[in-house]
């Protein structure tokens, strides 16, 4: 399934069910399709886990803060996504896995959405691949929906190339594509 506008894409954000490979270019789009996909989820009765980075929480947090209620927002969980990714000092997929899976026990559906940046892509690679395949195995599994969202200037090609075959949905700024 191509989208080819944003209403469409914010639409395809409110529907879509599985794991989606997110490379963005514009901040602005990037925090609005942030914004969309969360409120739907809070809309739909999910509880929406939020790892993003502290340049962009205040941000975030803001925006919605002036569309969702007070109750609304409970059901919103903002993690660093420094301290969720690098707790250990070291992109460590197990770990990372482990935690992921800790917050997904409560019975009430989940969406995540998943700022994933580091210092230097050569040396996370293989880590960050290994993270992803074991996310796509517990998504299919618990019929979860989460996007992983990372810079496309800071993306090698082979890098994307093989996070494709990881997800089930590529996204960009203002499309998504069914994988």
């Amino acid at each position: 399934m191509l989208i080819e506008k944003i209403p469409q894409l914010k639409d395809a954000l409110q529907t879509v069910q599985g794991h989606v490979f997110y490379t963005f270019q514009d901040l602005n789009n990037y925090i609005d399709n942030a914004i969309a996909y969360t409120v739907s989820g809070v809309e739909q009765g999910s509880q929406v886990l939020l790892v993003e980075n502290t340049k962009l929480f205040p941000v975030i947090q803001r925006k919605l803060g002036e569309i969702l209620s007070e109750e609304q927002l409970s059901s919103v969980h903002f993690k660093n996504n420094f301290d969720f990714y690098f707790s250990q000092r070291t992109f460590n997929p197990v770990i990372v896995f482990n935690h992921f899976v800790k917050s997904l026990e409560d019975e009430t559906p989940i969406r995540t959405w998943g700022h994933i940046e580091w210092g230097s892509m050569q040396e996370a690679q293989q880590e960050i691949i290994q993270y992803e395949n074991n996310i796509n195995e517990l998504i299919t599994l618990k019929s979860l929906t989460s996007v992983c969202a990372y810079n496309a200037d800071r993306m090698p090609e082979e890098f994307k190339k093989a996070l494709l075959q990881c997800h089930e949905f590529f996204m960009t700024d203002d499309e998504m594509i069914k994988i």
